[in-house]
């Protein structure tokens, strides 16, 4: 019986990467927000603030991340998958700490394996979601978001 299994996680390079993407993403859009990342332990490995960027998104960015990264699947994807669930369940997790149902989360994939996750929020969700797409490509991770 084997009872170890390798787990991938983010190099600082890569942190530092994403960061950096998302944050030139905003400001070709001009907008400010938040940017989290996550390793694929959930715990939190980078973030960037823009001055002037909505306080309680800081809070959404990483919750964005938080739920890219536990699901395995884009915060967008999450959300249609909550739609379309019985409201029972939709109940039992809406009542899990963290978990947020918004566009701008994304689990940073790389030969199959999850390595982490991106977080963006202080605009509308979808230039949030550009700017976390962005960091994607820069990465080259962009393949199954």
């Amino acid at each position: 019986m084997q009872i170890a299994a390798p787990r991938g996680t983010l190099t600082t390079a890569a942190i530092e990467t994403l960061l950096r993407a998302a944050a030139d993403e905003a400001r070709r859009l001009e907008i400010r927000v938040h940017i989290a990342v996550m390793d694929s332990a959930a715990e939190l490995v980078g973030f960037l603030s823009f001055e002037g960027a909505p306080r309680l998104a800081a809070t959404t960015a990483r919750h964005k991340a938080f739920t890219a990264v536990n699901t395995g699947m884009s915060t967008l994807r999450w959300k249609q998958y909550v739609e379309g669930i019985p409201a029972s369940e939709r109940a039992i997790i809406e009542k899990i700490e963290g978990y947020i149902a918004a566009d701008g989360g994304y689990p940073v994939v790389a030969d199959g394996q999850l390595l982490g996750a991106i977080g963006v929020s202080g605009a509308d969700q979808a230039r949030d979601a550009a700017c976390a797409l962005a960091a994607l490509v820069a990465v080259g991770a962009a393949e199954g978001a």
